[in-house]
């Protein structure tokens, strides 16, 4: 079991200039109230809210010591209860003690004891965290009953993605085969995406590029999902199929695309599509998820997923506009799905009569087409035009997107919100928009809400 912390941006701000703004000489402390993600490979504390401890309540305080009155952490205990959450301890080293001190030894077990005493919230592991800089985060988790077990991974996502692994990067890692990627972006980039999960959902047109585009990469480890199986038509856009795969299930054609290339990259291959719930949990171990579904129902998951669990997802698709064999208009778009992005219901790019409509045709197809004869639901489209150039292309600019997160390669400034392509007319455009007001995507208790007892509170299909 890997045990990680995830904060937005903006709370790794909040939290580091309270350390090491002014007067960074003296220890200073907070709590974090954090949701849970618990999955067979991973604990995940998903931080909701960063409490800093004013220095005016603090008993005492220097650069080696501080002292906390109980009502401060009492008070922060009961909040994570009421909200359940878990509690976590953070305090700063000014002095560059990387990890915790001997003093800190001594006080955290009756500190969690209490944690365990007054928090009942289920599943929670509590934990604490030391800083010395903002770049050298070092935490462990507090088990009930005293034992701990190190935090492996620090993430902090937002217009750049940081990865903090307690043990660095393998010395080790062949990056022959990837020369011309480390001579672009220097040798940090390739033993970090040996680290990343990434989950592609779809293995389409867009999907099957973006996973061999990942695998090219070095990325370590996919999950793919789709429940399709390929067809003649899917063979001129599906890359790593050939004619002889027709009835073969797409997820299975990347899997022996990715061994055959011989990278390296891991791929498990999932094939059900993202509307049952035992397949969208496998999503929380990813770091980032592409989304490359065609339907509504799907992005809608995937868009409250991405709030409640601190997983980006980047959404793509290709729309033709044709009629007769004329090109109307060649729209390509990429999204970024993100607490404090809008989401695809604030840029109308899914609505809820759609999403609706989806899935009654799916769980309940009789009365769909019942509903639809009276008038109530919207006609469902069917096959889309489709061109491998232009599925492909919007691909290569999503995996680029994703890059940047990570390099920061175009700018500082820069920060993707949505892209929208008209390859008809060789323009990308960077529309300007906010979250709509009342929007569930701009409701705070949301973000990084993790695991509760219907998962997404969402509609599924039956196992």
């Amino acid at each position: 079991m890997h045990y990680t912390l995830t904060f937005l941006e903006t709370q790794y701000a909040e939290l580091t200039a309270h350390f090491f703004g002014a007067a960074p000489t003296k220890e200073r402390a907070a709590y974090l109230l954090c949701g849970i993600s618990n999955t067979d490979a991973e604990q995940r504390l998903l931080v909701r809210r960063v409490i800093p401890v004013p220095d005016s309540e603090l008993l005492e305080q220097s650069g080696r010591h501080l002292s906390i009155p109980s009502q401060s952490f009492l008070s922060a205990m009961k909040q994570a209860n009421r909200e359940r959450a878990a509690f976590v301890f953070v305090h700063s080293h000014p002095e560059g003690i990387p990890d915790h001190s001997d003093q800190d030894d001594r006080e955290e077990p009756g500190l969690f004891r209490t944690a365990y005493n007054r928090i009942s919230t289920p599943d929670a592991v509590h934990a604490s965290l030391v800083m010395s800089s903002p770049t050298l985060p070092r935490g462990r988790v507090w088990h009930d009953g005293g034992a701990t077990r190190p935090i492996d991974l620090v993430r902090v996502l937002g217009r750049r993605s940081q990865f903090y692994f307690r043990d660095g990067f393998d010395p080790g890692f062949d990056a022959s085969f990837f020369d011309r990627a480390v001579r672009a972006f220097g040798p940090d980039l390739l033993p970090l995406l040996q680290r990343l999960t990434v989950g592609v959902v779809g293995a389409g047109g867009t999907g099957s590029a973006v996973t061999e585009l990942l695998v090219r990469l070095g990325v370590g480890r996919l999950i793919v999902a789709d429940g399709q199986k390929l067809d003649r038509s899917n063979v001129s856009r599906v890359f790593g199929s050939t004619t002889r795969d027709i009835g073969t299930a797409k997820v299975k054609l990347m899997a022996r695309n990715a061994e055959q290339i011989g990278l390296g990259t891991v791929i498990e291959p999932i094939e059900k599509d993202i509307t049952y719930a035992s397949v969208m949990k496998r999503f929380r171990d990813c770091d980032v998820v592409f989304s490359c579904t065609d339907d509504q129902w799907g992005r809608s998951i995937l868009t409250q997923f991405a709030i409640e669990y601190l997983v980006p997802v980047i959404d793509l698709g290709v729309k033709i506009d044709s009629a007769d064999g004329r090109i109307r208009a060649i729209p390509g778009r990429i999204t970024m799905l993100m607490p404090g992005l809008p989401c695809l219901y604030c840029r109308r790019q899914i609505t809820p009569e759609g999403v609706s409509a989806e899935t009654l045709e799916q769980l309940r197809p009789l009365e769909a087409q019942e509903r639809r004869s009276e008038g109530y639901i919207p006609e469902l489209p069917g096959a889309e035009p489709a061109v491998v150039a232009f599925t492909a292309a919007t691909a290569a600019l999503a995996v680029g997107e994703f890059l940047h997160r990570l390099t920061g390669f175009k700018g500082e400034d820069y920060s993707l919100a949505e892209n929208l392509i008209r390859f008809d007319e060789s323009v990308i455009r960077k529309p300007g928009a906010t979250p709509a007001q009342g929007c569930f995507c701009t409701n705070p208790s949301l973000i990084g809400r993790g695991d509760r007892r219907r998962f997404l509170d969402q509609t599924w299909r039956p196992e």
